[in-house]
This record gives C-alpha cells, sequence and structure tokens, in this order.
C-alpha cells in the first residue's frame, strides 16, 4: 500500500498545529514507504493541497487561523482537491462535533491520542477505496467510449444508404424511368434508412436519461392483466403470440408508457429470434406479480449471457437478424425504474424465457399522493432534463425579452394570406417553434406540401414564441420542447384557450407530459408525411370541436341508459349507471363496473367513450380516465394544486391531472347547484 498499482509513490498530507504529533505520524508514515509533508495550520495547509495534490490528507480540527472545518469545506469548494480522501484527526469526539465534519465530507474520524497502527490501517482503508473508486470511473469511461464507437458504427450503416440515394437522385437517377418505380425504390430505401437512424438515436436517449436518472416517471394505477392482453393484441399479427393468466384482477400502479417499452421490446425480441410459439404469461405471489416471455428459438450461448444487458452487445448467433443492442439494456433500466428485477434462462437452440418481478404496491412521496417515486429516486415533480414541472407549481415569471425581435417571416409566407386567390380559405394559421432553422425549413415545407396550414411566423425561442403568438393569433402551434431559454411547456399558460399546440420533438419520453397539458399531438422527430396528416386531421377536430350543451329545445331529453358496445370477443350491452371508472390505453379500454368492481376489456377509445356517455354524470379527470361522479366518495387535496379521488368501496386512489382539475371542479359545482 506504500505505492499506487504503478511505481509513483503516495503522497500524503498532515494539517496540526501541534508540531510533536505531526512530525510523529510523518516519521511513522516515511517509514512505512508513503511521502509525507506537514503544515502547521489549516491557511499553510490548504496552500500546500494545493500545490502537492496530495493522495489523502490527516487534518487537526481545532487550529489556528483557519480550523479544520474551514480547510474541509474549501477543499471540497475546490474542483481539483474535492475528491481528496480526508482523514479527521483530532481531541474533539462530541457527536454533533463529528457530525458536522462527516456533512461536510470528511472520509473518517479518528481521535487523539491515536494508535499509529490504527491510523495506518484507516489510511490503507481510504487509499484502497480511492483506487477502486478511480478504476471503476476508468471502466466508465471505456464503457462511454465504447457505446459512443457503436452509436457511431451503427450510424454508419443507414448513414451510407441515406448520401448513396440522394447521390443517385441528384445524378438524374429515376427521372426517365416512365412509371417512376425506380424513384420510389430509392425513397423507399431512404425512409428506411432514416428510420433506422432514428431508432437508434431513441434508443440511445432512452438509455442515456435513464442512467442519469432524467427519465420521466408518470405512474398511474390500472390492471396488468388488461394492459398484457392490450400487448398480446398489438402483436396478433404474427399469429405465433400467445397470453397466459388466471383470470381476475392484477392492479398495479406503474408508468404504462415505460413498461410497454419494456415488455414489448422482450416480446418483440422473441418473436424475431424464434419461429414457433411465444408465450407471454403473468402470475401473482403475495407481494409480486411475475411476468414470463417465453419462446422456443436460438437461445443465448452461455459464455455470452453475462453481458446480455450491456448496451450494444448482441449475441454471436444473431446472425443477419436487424438490431444494434440497446434493446435488452433499455428494459432492465425500465424495470429497474419500478422498484422490479429483470433475468433469464436460456440454451443454444433450446429457446430464452424472461422473468420480469414487479411489486404490487410502489412507494409513494411523503405527501401521500399517488405518484410512486422511481427506484432511482428521480423527483416526481420534475420533467426529463431536471426541469421542474410547471403543470404542477406555480408559472415562473415571465423573461424578459430578448433583444432581437421574433425571427422574421419569410417572404413567400408573408404574401399569403387566407384571402390570396388559389389558397383554400380555410387554411389554418399557425407558428413553427424551433430552434434549429434546418428543422423549422424541412416541418414548413411538409406543411407548405399538406396545403392545411399557413405559416404566419417562426420563433426560435420560447420568448420570441410568446411575443410572436401575441401578434398573430395563431390556430396552431408547433412547438419543439428544448428550447435555448426555457422548456416549451413554458410557453402554454401564455397561449390563447383556443391554440391547439402540436408537440415536435426528437425526445420521445416527453409525449406522456405533453398529453398530460391536453397537445393535440405529439409528433416524434424525423416526421413523416403521412404522420404529420394525421396530426393536422386531430388539430381540425379540436379546432371544430364545441363544450357539450344540453339543446335548448329538448331541455328534458336524457341519454340512453344502456348501449351495445363490442369487446375483444363479444358485443355486449352496456348498463351506464353500472359504469365506475374507464381507464383507456390507446384504442382498448378496461370499464371497471359498480359494485362488483370486476372489469371487462372493450376496443373502444378514451375519446369514443367521451361522445357517448352522458357529460352530466361522467368527467374525464386523467388523460387516460373517466370516472361517473355517482360512485364518487371524496376528493383529497395532496398538494397546493394536485388531487386525487376516492371512489366507494376502492382502495386505490385516483389521481387527478392538474390540467384537468379545472373542468372537475366546474362539474361539481353544477351539480351542487
Amino acid at each position: 500500500m506504500k505505492k499506487d498499482s504503478g511505481s509513483e509513490v503516495l503522497k500524503l498530507l498532515v494539517i496540526d498545529d501541534e508540531l510533536i504529533v505531526s512530525h510523529s505520524i510523518i516519521k511513522f508514515l516515511a517509514k512505512q514507504g508513503f511521502e509525507a509533508v506537514a503544515a502547521a495550520d489549516g491557511k499553510a495547509g490548504l496552500k500546500l493541497a494545493a500545490e502537492l495534490l496530495p493522495d489523502l490528507i490527516v487534518c487537526d480540527l481545532k487550529m489556528p487561523v483557519m480550523d479544520g472545518y474551514e480547510v474541509l469545506a474549501a477543499l471540497r469548494r475546490d474542483p481539483r482537491l474535492a475528491d481528496i480522501p480526508l482523514i479527521v484527526l483530532t481531541a474533539q469526539s462530541e457527536p454533533s462535533q463529528v457530525r458536522r465534519g462527516m456533512n461536510l465530507g470528511a472520509d473518517d474520524y479518528l481521535t487523539k491520542p491515536v494508535n499509529l497502527e490504527d491510523l495506518l490501517s484507516t489510511i490503507q482503508a481510504r487509499l484502497g477505496r480511492r483506487r477502486t473508486q478511480r478504476q471503476r470511473q476508468e471502466k466508465q469511461l471505456e464503457r462511454a467510449t465504447e457505446l459512443f464507437g457503436g452509436i457511431v458504427h451503427d450510424l454508419t450503416g443507414p448513414l451510407f444508404v441515406v448520401l448513396g440515394c440522394t447521390g443517385l437522385l441528384q445524378g438524374g437517377q429515376g427521372k426517365t424511368d416512365g412509371d417512376g418505380e425506380q424513384s420510389k425504390q430509392i425513397l423507399d430505401h431512404l425512409q428506411q434508412a432514416v428510420l433506422r437512424m432514428q431508432a437508434i438515436v431513441s434508443e440511445t436517449l432512452f438509455l442515456a436519461r435513464s442512467r442519469m436518472q432524467r427519465l420521466p416517471f408518470d405512474p398511474s394505477p390500472f390492471d396488468l392483466r388488461g394492459f398484457c392482453e392490450q400487448l398480446a393484441a398489438y402483436h396478433e399479427a404474427s399469429g405465433r403470440l400467445e397470453f397466459q393468466g388466471p383470470a381476475g384482477s392484477f392492479l398495479i400502479t406503474a408508468d404504462a408508457l415505460r413498461l410497454r417499452q419494456a415488455l414489448d421490446n422482450l416480446v418483440a425480441n422473441a418473436l424475431k429470434y424464434s419461429e414457433g410459439k411465444v408465450v407471454l404469461s403473468l402470475s401473482a405471489t403475495a407481494d409480486r406479480y411475475l411476468i414470463e416471455v417465453r419462446d422456443e428459438g436460438i437461445g443465448i450461448p452461455a459464455d455470452e449471457q453475462g453481458e446480455i444487458f450491456e448496451p450494444f452487445f448482441r449475441a454471436s448467433n444473431t446472425g443477419s437478424r436487424i438490431g444494434h443492442g440497446l434493446g435488452l439494456s433499455a428494459v432492465k433500466s425500465c424495470i429497474e425504474q419500478h422498484g422490479g428485477s429483470v433475468r433469464f434462462t436460456s440454451g443454444c437452440g433450446q429457446g430464452t424465457t424472461f422473468f420480469v418481478e414487479l411489486p404490487k404496491l410502489s412507494p409513494v412521496t411523503a405527501e401521500g399522493g399517488a405518484r410512486p417515486l422511481a427506484a432511482s429516486g428521480t423527483a416526481p415533480a420534475t420533467l426529463a432534463g431536471g426541469r421542474p414541472d410547471l403543470r404542477a407549481q406555480p408559472t415562473q415569471s415571465e423573461p424578459q425579452a430578448p433583444a432581437v425581435q421574433p425571427l422574421a417571416t419569410p417572404p413567400e409566407v408573408a404574401a399569403q394570406s387566407p384571402g390570396v386567390p388559389g389558397e383554400p380559405a380555410t387554411r389554418l394559421r399557425g407558428i413553427i417553434v424551433d430552434d434549429d432553422p434546418l428543422g423549422r425549413s424541412v416541418l414548413r415545407d411538409l406543411l407548405a406540401a399538406s396545403r392545411e396550414v399557413l405559416i404566419v411566423g417562426e420563433a426560435g425561442t420560447v420568448a420570441q414564441a410568446r411575443l410572436l403568438a401575441k401578434q398573430q393569433g395563431p390556430q396552431v402551434l408547433f412547438l419543439d420542447v428544448n428550447l435555448p431559454d426555457a422548456s416549451g411547456f413554458d410557453l402554454l399558460p401564455d397561449l390563447n384557450p383556443g391554440v391547439s399546440v402540436v408537440f415536435v420533438s426528437s425526445a420521445e419520453d416527453y409525449a406522456v407530459n405533453a398529453f398530460d397539458c391536453d397537445a393535440t399531438d405529439f409528433l416524434l422527430k424525423p416526421v413523416s408525411p403521412e404522420r404529420l396528416q394525421r396530426a393536422l386531421v386531430r388539430v381540425r377536430e379540436r379546432l371544430a370541436a364545441k363544450p357539450a350543451t344540453a339543446p335548448a329545445s329538448a331541455p328534458d331529453s336524457k341519454p340512453s341508459d344502456s348501449f351495445l358496445v363490442k369487446t375483444l370477443t363479444e358485443k355486449r350491452l352496456v348498463k351506464v349507471s353500472e359504469i365506475e371508472r374507464i381507464v383507456a390505453y390507446g384504442e382498448y379500454s378496461w370499464v371497471y363496473w359498480h359494485p362488483s368492481k370486476k372489469g371487462t376489456l372493450f376496443r373502444k377509445s378514451l375519446k369514443q367513450w367521451l361522445l357517448e356517455l352522458p357529460g352530466e354524470q361522467f368527467v374525464r379527470v386523467h388523460r387516460r380516465t373517466i370516472l361517473n361522479l355517482a360512485c364518487m366518495e371524496r376528493i383529497e387535496q395532496i398538494s397546493d394544486r394536485r388531487m386525487q379521488i376516492h371512489m366507494c368501496g376502492t382502495p386505490e386512489p385516483i389521481p387527478v391531472s392538474v390540467r384537468l382539475a379545472p373542468f372537475l371542479n366546474r362539474r361539481l359545482k353544477l351539480l351542487r347547484g
């Protein structure tokens, strides 16, 4: 322990105003092979530490000029010295003094008179820990370098396709083909390459944010069995996926988007690496749920199984099957974020089974709310990237407008107006907000090709967009999330209520927050014309929708007390009075009945339910949840702007979206008369 892993002698610094003590320590350490120097007070010791950059410091507390507490605080403030281990050696042994030193970052605490052998063993332990930490950091740096190299390698292939296709198009290929088949083939190759790059970037960003604990975590209660049935239905086209699980309710509180991403990855891998049947099964123990994904495929070689969850690792027997080795790493991160675990058994040519264990009860916030915390410690009131969730906090003061004016509207756009001959009179007035000029240009061209939107202005910052929205009065806003001066979410409180917001971002983990803020749509870059067109349809539907009011000519008319809907296996007559709540996931929904609390899975979206259910009795309280007010027991306020609802006979509370809370309050006031 006298020397580091190389041949360099380790340097120690002793800071103590008792010269007899410091000299005896230095003499003893020199015999052990260390290079030890002394300083007689805190100020001199701090200066010497900056000059020598010692491997470890032994420091007294009570000293003239600068005491040990001040030395310790100064060391931890200096980036060059902050990670140097420090052992406090003092005659002061009060618990409060020990606690103060440890709170400031001391690594150990010894009292005088000290046994020199005890001091030596403490020094050796701290130096050993520092060496281990440095080795871990070096491995992390090596892994980060490998990750970067893997990303570059995986992007090289599709990038070559993109460059090749654009070169062919620039060279005139496809122009002379009468039926346009050659041009179509080139464009197909181009689109596939771009989608491939998008998938790599998307999963890489997810992995990075997950490891940095910056993923948004938005848990809510739902039935895990219905969730798995929906996942199986999504893959029903393969004809090889079978779901198995006992009947009954499997209530869990989890982030449905993250969990869907993890399980979908496992199922997709099983289908890709096997030709036979794939089984998705669900079971339960006293405190956990177990999900299994079992296939009869190629399996994983035994000597490679230890690396299967490492980013960019692919087993040697995967052959020519497309993949970039990020899926299982993302799965592990997702499941651990929920406080669960994932393991597997496999053999070459014998198939693979993945086991996902999830806790039935997730930890909740200290406020007693229904928003569980991630196992990684992600704060529930933040968005990805560490920004505060402005939906749950008072709006920050408006930043001062920049000296520059909003980006100038392109001349060709400025010359247009809804009244210009040849332009559709129904074109929507829109604004693009994105700090990337090329991104704005591409989106503007796509919108121009659709002939649906008239772009009346562009902005590169939130401050610019705020001014432009006030000046132009847009009907639709195409909004990026990550902007130089603030988050795109910061702009929402300043928009007129009638503005339809379509988020356009390269970070898919903001989608949950976007829809929780009642966004019309969320587009992931790069945006295809087909996907943009679907978003524009939603924009027109949103703008055309009017608040539901009872017709004046028929004040006594009442909605039907039952109607026919289709489940996954049959048609069923639904009695409105028996519906307690509806939890929807895309085109599917899980309906819970009163008073049995049992549920039924329907192929019906939340939007369809809202159109058919009586508005005075049913209210949407969350982006995925509709409640029957007749089954509500009480409302609980859990923070300044957050509340949850307790239903009669249901132990699990239902969170109310901050965005939808005002609608609930207005509905309750109407009911009270």
